[in-house]
């Protein structure tokens, strides 16, 4: 009678430790689960809303900005904006002497010039795809977009400065520069808008300054 009470309660026993380990070992893939589910989401969301915010450093798709020039003759110009899918966005320039088309290229990061050439008055823009496969060829802005940020040789100014035009005053204008032997560029760019003033101020050998603007005006 002993020695079945004695082999009863160590089969108990086993079967005790049994379903414990078989517990344990159940519960641990679903820890792991659970914890790798928002590694992968939350990137992809992050990338998502980067590449909205540069991209709302341009005009709305097929509007017309019209630029006041001052300075030189073809100081004014044209810029008709294409948005081609969801990473380029065209640009024909025409400032009455040559009509310009520029792509670029937004991501994450940056936005890039990615194509640049003298066309006809209405050229044929790129597909997507076509764009895709188009090398870098100047970066135009660069995250982050915080004073002190240099990029190309262009430097983050100002994040918060004020342009008055004919018709409007725009705050908050993220004011980039660039220098280049006597040769100074200072653009300037305001969400949902894009490119508003561009400056090229030279000093002369007599040590004089000539200044160039293009302010925008309107867009249509």
């Amino acid at each position: 009678m002993r020695l079945n009470v004695v082999v009863l309660s160590l089969a108990v026993l086993l079967f005790g430790c049994s379903e414990e380990n078989r517990t344990v070992h159940e519960d641990q893939p679903k820890h792991n689960v659970v914890d790798k589910t928002p590694e992968v989401k939350q990137p992809v969301e992050q990338q998502t809303n980067e590449k909205a915010e540069l991209a709302s450093f341009f005009p709305p798709d097929g509007s017309t900005a019209f630029f006041q020039g001052e300075g030189n003759e073809f100081a004014s110009f044209t810029l008709q904006t294409t948005y081609i899918g969801a990473n380029h966005i065209a640009q024909v320039e025409d400032n009455g002497g040559v009509t310009l088309l520029k792509v670029y290229r937004i991501t994450d990061l940056a936005i890039e010039l990615v194509y640049k050439e003298a066309v006809d008055a209405k050229p044929t823009l790129p597909t997507a795809q076509e764009a895709a496969s188009f090398p870098v060829l100047e970066t135009i802005l660069q995250k982050p977009l915080t004073v002190g940020n240099n990029f190309n040789g262009w430097t983050i100014q100002s994040t918060t400065a004020s342009i008055t035009t004919a018709t409007t005053v725009y705050h908050d204008v993220i004011q980039l520069t660039h220098s280049e032997d006597t040769l100074t560029t200072t653009k300037y760019f305001v969400k949902n808008i894009g490119l508003i003033r561009t400056e090229d101020m030279m000093v002369t050998p007599n040590k004089e300054q000539f200044v160039i603007t293009s302010t925008l005006q309107k867009i249509e």
